[in-house]
């Protein structure tokens, strides 16, 4: 059971707050070297209202709310090392 834990001792996390967890600053982090990023805090009950888009233009994958903001972005090549964060 313990195998199935994630473990993130010895890694080099990028974890900020607010307002830093955007895709441009999660992908330089991976490229400096981070092993995990993490995004900005999302309140669940805005990601449940959201549309997952697939944008090929971009190459990303945008969660997109009823008001057409953007409130969360990805690439899909890169998703599996970034983990979000909802709040309550």
């Amino acid at each position: 059971m313990a195998a199935d834990r994630l473990n993130f001792s010895n890694m080099t996390a990028l974890a900020p707050m607010v307002r830093v967890g955007t895709l441009p600053m999660r992908l330089l982090a991976l490229d400096y070297g981070a092993d995990v990023v993490y995004c900005e805090e999302l309140i669940d009950i805005k990601m449940a209202q959201c549309q997952r888009i697939v944008n090929d233009v971009l190459g990303t994958v945008d969660f997109v709310a009823p008001d057409e903001r953007v409130m969360f972005r990805t690439l899909k090549i890169r998703k599996s090392r970034t983990f979000n964060a909802p709040g309550c």
